[in-house]
């Protein structure tokens, strides 16, 4: 009887982990959120120094210079278990491409991601909002480092952070940070950094 329960108990928990696949459209479910995307079979070659996403077995795998299984490609939602929508963006062949937007859970922006090509390859354009939507950080981020400038809110005063391919250079107390005749701070680096 024991092992009766056993089988049963693992065929549903097998079962609730894999994903619905249908005609290249994927959605899984987890206790608090969905995640629905799309996935190609085409085949990439693949480049060492890139990360890709790929599909396989019920899961949303990230590997550097390689993947087995299927290939994101097109449409990516993430939502929670009330159906408010807290992650989007697109995929190209597995990877990260375009605008990338995330929301709080009561629908406030929380951040924005573009990615950028051309001489800016495999950089980001980021901002980040608290939740009034105020804005906490924007600038550059080039392999996971940051260059730009990150609020951080006390009381009705704001301190500004200035970063340079994430060295910390100069951090100044603004009131009215964001308005527009805020002048920004020079960043200046020992000569060693430049």
């Amino acid at each position: 009887m024991t092992r009766l329960l056993l089988i049963v108990f693992l065929s549903i928990v097998v079962t609730a982990a894999k994903g619905q696949y249908y005609n290249g459209r994927v959605r899984i479910d987890s206790s608090d959120r969905s995640y629905i995307f799309q996935v190609t079979d085409d085949n990439r070659r693949t480049n060492q120094g890139l990360f890709y996403y790929w599909f396989k077995s019920g899961r949303i795998h990230k590997t550097q210079g390689g993947y087995y299984g299927k290939l994101l490609h097109g449409n990516y939602k993430v939502v929670d278990r009330d159906r408010h929508l807290l992650e989007e963006g697109q995929f190209k062949k597995g990877q990260k491409t375009g605008l990338w937007r995330s929301w709080y859970t009561d629908g406030v922006l929380q951040s924005t991601r573009r990615k950028r090509f051309g001489f800016w390859n495999n950089s980001y354009a980021i901002k980040e909002y608290d939740a009034n939507g105020n804005t906490i950080k924007s600038g550059f981020e080039n392999k996971d480092l940051f260059t730009g400038y990150q609020v951080n809110l006390q009381g009705d005063s704001s301190v500004v952070t200035r970063y340079k391919k994430a060295r910390h250079c100069l951090t100044h107390n603004y009131r009215h940070v964001l308005e527009k005749n805020y002048r920004r701070p020079l960043c200046y680096l020992p000569y060693s950094f430049r």
